[in-house]
């Protein structure tokens, strides 16, 4: 078995790697050095692959006649299974939330804490030295907040701000019947819209589908409440941005916190940018390889535990195809 590997594993994670996939296999590491010579190897390196772990290129898969089976680093898979043919007769997993619920989880609060406290308005005037009392600020006690997804991410949310003595989490998902941790209440995606006028809290964290792209447009922000926060954690194309931008001009949100846009990066001289009361990350919530070692930790987790299944002739973890 040829398993190359594409994402930048420490040592101590390729052993296992290697362990995971058994003596028989090779396993071979490719980090990409420069855009001309890092395609041309890792195209040649895939084409030979009985399995990926990482994210190849659609175009590099199409000539992969002894690839069986891709394992991703990521948790989204839109860029196989959105509007794109993923070659059949090849597997393809992720890390679902477990790898990232914990990190971006964190990420939210953070970013909820920092507009209903006015934390990033006092840090924007410090450079002024200005003592200036920006007012009030909103607890979280007793308030209502609206997940959009209510899998292993969105639970992690629910469960952070369950320590918040928040009053009520909602969760949005496909299926309502089934019981998920740590939500109060389940309602699917035309359900959610009536719940709008109630949340003062409003994450986002659903992959992109056609039922999610510009979900929030000036419909549904105008039947946000007014004084409502949002985060978006998921995919940008979940937010109509110019929309938010006129949202957030008509004063009737507290703030937004972006770490995804719809493009990636916003657009040079796009207003958001400039906005007080939005705060834009480069999608790095999630803390993959080079952020956060509990995350790559859990990454290389399951990627050992589905090698090894793989290998038993199990059935893996995270399918998605």
């Amino acid at each position: 078995m040829n398993v190359v590997v594409l994402v930048p594993f420490n040592e101590g994670h390729m052993v296992r790697i290697r362990e995971a996939a058994g003596p028989d296999a090779t396993v071979t590491q490719i980090i990409p050095k420069g855009p001309v010579a890092a395609q041309t190897a890792v195209r040649e390196a895939v084409e030979q692959a009985d399995v990926v772990i990482g994210e190849p290129a659609l175009s590099h898969l199409k000539d992969a006649k002894s690839l069986k089976w891709v394992q991703m680093t990521w948790a989204g898979t839109d860029q196989y299974t959105s509007g794109t043919l993923f070659p059949e007769g090849i597997a393809l997993t992720n890390v679902a939330g477990y790898a990232y619920g914990h990190t971006v989880s964190q990420y939210v609060v953070g970013q909820i804490l920092s507009m209903t406290q006015n934390l990033g308005a006092y840090i924007r005037q410090q450079p002024t030295e200005s003592w200036k009392d920006l007012g009030p600020v909103k607890s979280l006690e007793g308030s209502t907040v609206l997940v959009y997804g209510a899998g292993d991410i969105g639970s992690c949310v629910a469960k952070r701000l369950s320590g918040f003595d928040v009053e009520r989490v909602i969760g949005v998902c496909r299926d309502a019947t089934a019981p998920r941790p740590y939500f109060d209440e389940l309602v699917t995606l035309p359900q959610a819209e009536s719940r709008l006028v109630d949340a003062d809290v409003v994450v986002c964290c659903l992959p992109k589908s056609p039922e999610t792209t510009n979900y929030f447009n000036d419909r549904r922000f105008s039947r946000m409440k007014e004084g409502a926060v949002l985060v978006n954690v998921g995919r940008g194309s979940f937010v109509d941005m110019n929309a938010l931008y006129r949202a957030l001009g008509s004063g009737r949100l507290r703030g937004a916190a972006l770490d995804v846009t719809e493009p990636e990066p916003l657009p040079l001289k796009h207003p958001l940018w400039r906005h007080p009361r939005c705060n834009i990350t480069p999608h790095i919530s999630g803390g993959a390889f080079g952020h956060s070692v509990e995350t790559e930790e859990r990454i290389c987790e399951i990627c050992c535990d589905n090698l090894r299944r793989y290998v038993a002739g199990e059935p893996l973890t995270h399918q998605v195809i």
